[in-house]
């Protein structure tokens, strides 16, 4: 086992025991190993949330989505914006603005034929809607 594992297993322990000091001192030590770990950045982030330090974890949360988006991660990222907000609730973290993506020739195309689709089947039911009820004003098949 490497000392990453070792340690963030040793942190899920303590917090696991009650020991929320010891676990967020241990995560502090995983990240000083590896520095680049997304789960141990996320991890002692929640851990500070739960021990009441909003400050150290919206800090923590802020370099963790540093993080996502240096790896190209902007998705992620702003997943993860949106959970911080919602755990620290008043004070919003920036978010950066959406990447906009345009569709591909196939994807616009297979777009269209769904759409059709979608248009004939509506289509579809509405004409078996207006024949069973004209069956059914008539007073059924003779």
């Amino acid at each position: 086992m490497d000392d990453l594992s070792a340690l963030l297993r040793g942190a899920a322990s303590l917090r696991r025991a009650g020991n929320r000091t010891a676990a967020i001192v241990t995560l502090v030590s995983a990240i000083g190993v590896a520095p680049d770990d997304l789960a141990a950045h996320r991890r002692l982030a929640a851990a500070y949330a739960v021990a009441g330090d909003g400050d150290q974890a919206r800090s923590e949360y802020d370099r963790f989505i540093a993080r996502l988006e240096a790896r190209g991660s902007p998705d992620a990222a702003t997943v993860e914006r949106e959970y911080a907000a919602a755990l620290f609730g008043a004070r919003p973290i920036a978010i950066s603005a959406p990447v906009r993506r345009r569709l591909t020739a196939d994807q616009a195309f297979a777009l269209r034929r769904v759409a059709v689709a979608v248009i004939a089947i509506a289509a579809t039911v509405a004409a078996m809607l207006a024949a069973g009820a004209q069956i059914f004003a008539s007073g059924g098949p003779r």
